[in-house]
């Protein structure tokens, strides 16, 4: 290798080193990301405390940190979405705050929002920039109601109960079962645990039970359900639920006016005392009948 070549690699490792070392002398982090509360429930609002440092060896001037809420469920909750310093000097921390607000109608789940970063280092004129991603949770519990849909529930017989499952919150609900507990004063018929599935929010589904009340149970009866179910970041949940049965016996339903009176029993009397005077009409008919046929013969034997 001769000497002029080895000058030339020479210089092009102080190359390659200088430009590395102006590089690291521009460095610019993210050092944390920390949001509170942790997770935005839909429609309230969140801080965004982003910190950065410089770790280079150059001052930096003209720093904006910008969000861009385009294509997720967030706005921001002041006017603007970007926070400008107009200095960060070298081996020092700033901490860009925001505030955004989850929209009403955000589903579930881990967002993620673009950062960019833009700056110059001191003494020039070039606009240096720097794209990340931040990952921020929208969740909230569901809110899960049950009651029995209205049908008339009679002891010492097979009811159809109907149980009907209501999501008011503003989470969908995942996986959702409903299990009847067992009671004194009923037996279930049939499967215990009805799965469901998934019901969105501000919507509703049933579960159906077939269930023998016992003849001696009181009027009111308390049916203990359980509901499990996911949210829709897999947070699982258990509610227990205790539904008030009203039970009737045949004839307190009858009395009530609940179950319409039979009248097939009457109709089948009047049916019969109509066939009995019918056929004693025309027996009587007949034997009129025959008395004046007798009464004219004897008159004609006579004459």
């Amino acid at each position: 290798m001769n000497k002029s070549t080895k000058i030339i690699i020479v210089l092009a490792i102080l190359t390659i080193y200088l430009f590395s070392m102006l590089s690291l002398a521009s460095a610019l982090t993210i050092t944390s990301v920390d949001t509170t509360p942790e997770v935005i429930a839909q429609g309230e609002s969140s801080i965004i405390e982003i910190g950065i440092e410089n770790d280079g060896n150059d001052d930096i001037e003209d720093v904006s940190v910008s969000l861009d809420l385009t294509n997720v469920p967030f706005a921001p909750h002041g006017s603007s979405s970007e926070v400008s310093f107009d200095e960060i000097k070298e081996n020092r921390n700033e901490n860009a705050e925001f505030e955004i607000s989850a929209l009403s109608n955000a589903q579930s789940g881990i967002y993620k929002i673009p950062l960019k970063i833009s700056y110059k280092i001191s003494g020039e004129t070039e606009i240096n920039t720097k794209n990340s991603l931040i990952g921020i949770s929208v969740n909230s519990k569901p809110i899960v109601n049950i009651g029995i849909e209205d049908g008339l529930l009679l002891k010492g017989q097979e009811n159809k109960i109907s149980v009907k499952i209501t999501n008011k919150g503003f989470s969908d609900v995942k996986f959702l079962e409903v299990e009847l507990q067992g009671g004194t004063s009923y037996t279930t018929l049939g499967p215990k645990n009805v799965y469901i599935g998934d019901i969105n929010s501000d919507d509703f589904d049933t579960a159906e039970f077939n269930v023998f009340f016992k003849t001696n149970s009181p009027g009111s009866v308390n049916l203990p359900i359980v509901v499990r179910y996911k949210d829709g970041l897999n947070n699982q949940y258990e509610e227990n639920f205790n539904l008030q049965a009203t039970t009737y016996t045949t004839k307190q339903a009858t009395d009530l006016g609940l179950i319409k009176k039979s009248n097939t029993v009457t109709y089948i009397i009047i049916t019969v005392v109509l066939i009995i005077i019918y056929v004693i009409y025309n027996r009587i008919r007949k034997r009129r009948k025959m008395r004046m046929a007798e009464n004219s013969s004897w008159l004609y034997k006579n004459l």
